[in-house]
């Protein structure tokens, strides 16, 4: 008698036929989503990695010391539960040369969860590989027609066995938080109900304040679409730009003058801590200078045309 393995009861479904319409239960993907907070976001940024990480939850790699990161193909309506920053991957690029082993349906979760270790090197416990091609789980690639499928109806949960390289990331977007489940720190995580653009708005304003992406130039097209800011990035800049807006300009400082640039940077480094701008801000003669020098920093960090950075007028 065939053992029926526990993925089965969670099989994809038909690829549709219809043009233009897609079954939940058989959708084509070819990115994945790795979403962490701002803070570690930063911290990514500044190392040009993601780090893997110990398994702590209840799975059953949490003994086996495997470190791991953590995508997923899903993203989420009511706010993603690992927090605001997004980091898009190619999924083909990722798991080429690596093996696919079945880790568990996580069942308490709602919807289920499905977890597929993505390795290099063999387990360090016993799993059984999870055959792609077959078709009969969650996961299936379509090799006639180099598809990859997922099934829509359930969470997706990729464990990769190495850091992730942000050189072989895709893009940087923004995703709200979920308004009371985090993954990471419960009902003590800070960032609870936080928007996308917002967090977006912290994130960029402390890469900018602290010249991380001056020395980063190759993730610097992460924020782009070209040579603007990708649409993420956009509404996040708004952000920023709506809070500069507010600022009383009473003095007599250019975007020109030297002390210009060093004043925004201290600015923006306040405004991605939750501080008043007010007081730097009023060193300028008036909101069009000081949003021309905010626009320069931007500029300088994203090594884009001043045209493309835009303005309040642009809103």
């Amino acid at each position: 008698m065939t053992k029926r393995r526990e993925w089965t009861a969670y099989s994809v479904g038909e690829p549709s036929t219809t043009r233009k319409w897609t079954n939940s239960d058989c959708q084509p993907f070819d990115t994945v989503y790795h979403i962490t907070h701002v803070k570690d976001a930063f911290r990514y940024l500044e190392d040009g990695t993601a780090k893997s990480s110990l398994v702590w939850d209840e799975s059953r790699l949490k003994d086996t010391r495997a470190c791991v990161s953590w995508l997923s193909s899903n993203l989420w309506a009511s706010g993603s539960l690992y927090g605001n920053i997004r980091f898009d991957f190619d999924w083909t690029q990722l798991v080429e040369g690596r093996k696919f082993y079945w880790v568990e349906a996580m069942k308490s979760y709602s919807p289920t969860a499905y977890r597929i270790l993505i390795a290099k090197k063999e387990p360090s416990i016993e799993l059984e590989e999870y055959p792609v091609e077959k078709g009969d789980g969650p996961l299936w690639y379509d090799k006639t027609n180099d598809v990859w499928y997922r099934n829509g109806r359930l969470t997706g949960e990729f464990m990769v066995d190495s850091d992730l390289s942000l050189l072989d990331c895709k893009a940087v977007g923004f995703e709200h938080h979920h308004k009371v489940l985090c993954r990471k720190d419960g009902s003590r995580c800070v960032d609870l109900g936080e928007q996308g653009p917002l967090a977006g708005a912290n994130l960029l304003a402390r890469l900018i304040a602290q010249k991380t992406l001056y020395d980063n130039k190759p993730l610097r097209p992460l924020f782009l679409d070209g040579n603007t800011f990708n649409r993420s990035v956009g509404y996040a800049w708004n952000e920023i730009l709506r809070s500069f807006d507010k600022v009383k300009t009473t003095g007599q400082m250019k975007h020109s003058d030297s002390v210009a640039g060093p004043i925004v940077l201290a600015m923006l480094d306040r405004f991605a801590a939750g501080r008043s701008l007010k007081e730097l801000g009023a060193l300028f003669r008036s909101n069009e200078e000081l949003e021309l020098a905010l626009r320069h920093r931007a500029v300088a960090a994203l090594g884009i045309p001043l045209g493309k950075v835009a303005g309040s007028e642009d809103k």
